[in-house]
């Protein structure tokens, strides 16, 4: 009898553990879908603001980001770029996006970006099929932009993501991968980002072209463009 009840109390402990652990490790863990500080350290180059996304064609967090972005750097310089939709097999499928293709800028913020991976997630953006996406993007982020590499292995890579039950977030996807992060560094620090500025669904079924003539009245897109100002 006195096996059994000690075995109905590790049972009882371990059904407690499993579901109040990660709220225990949440405010040890890595934000998501929040910009958070990662540097006191200013790595633009003196006197401007470096913005940098890093995405993959089909990512619906990307496609959610990028209409912020557009809105908020149409300020600041010229962009070039093509209209698109996310991954139709993703959980919020064929969100319309902005594919960004050039940026010059005619002020001090500078903007950067890198696609890794196509828009079915099966291949990478010059459509090689690799065994490690994670590995691989690591590696492209490295040589476009080596100051801010370490950032993404630490925060992306190897620390847990909240909600993640012990996983960092590039291996909360199927397949693991290096998910849609933004850095922005300016004399305020460097900051970070992973995931999404508001929730994808917010654009559903909305048609880029309707989207980008109603930039300025949709308050979820003006309240992320708020976000960035802030941290420049």
């Amino acid at each position: 009898m006195k096996w059994k009840n000690l075995i109905i109390l590790a049972a009882v402990v371990a059904f407690v553990l499993l579901f109040t652990l990660p709220y225990i490790l949440y405010p040890f863990e890595v934000p998501l879908d929040t910009f958070f500080k990662v540097s006191n350290k200013d790595l633009a180059k003196p006197g401007y603001v470096c913005i940098i996304l890093i995405s993959w064609y089909g990512c619906p967090f990307g496609a959610a980001d990028s209409w912020v972005l557009y809105s908020f750097l149409s300020h600041y310089g010229k962009i070039v770029y093509n209209f698109s939709y996310s991954d139709p097999q993703d959980v919020y499928p064929n969100t319309p996006a902005i594919i960004f293709k050039e940026f010059y800028p005619n002020s001090s913020v500078l903007f950067r970006f890198v696609y890794l991976y196509n828009r079915y997630l099966n291949a990478t953006a010059c459509c090689k099929v690799v065994s490690n996406y994670v590995s691989f993007g690591l590696s492209k982020i490295s040589s476009c932009f080596p100051q801010y590499c370490p950032f993404v292995k630490e925060y992306v890579v190897n620390k847990w993501a909240q909600g993640g039950y012990f996983q960092s977030a590039a291996y909360m996807g199927n397949p693991p991968h290096i998910p849609t992060t933004i850095l922005i560094s300016s004399s305020k620090g460097t900051y970070i980002l992973i995931g999404y500025i508001y929730n994808p669904s917010c654009i559903s079924g909305m048609a880029p072209s309707y989207i980008l003539s109603h930039l300025n009245s949709l308050s979820f897109i003006q309240s992320g463009v708020e976000k960035i100002e802030n941290l420049i």
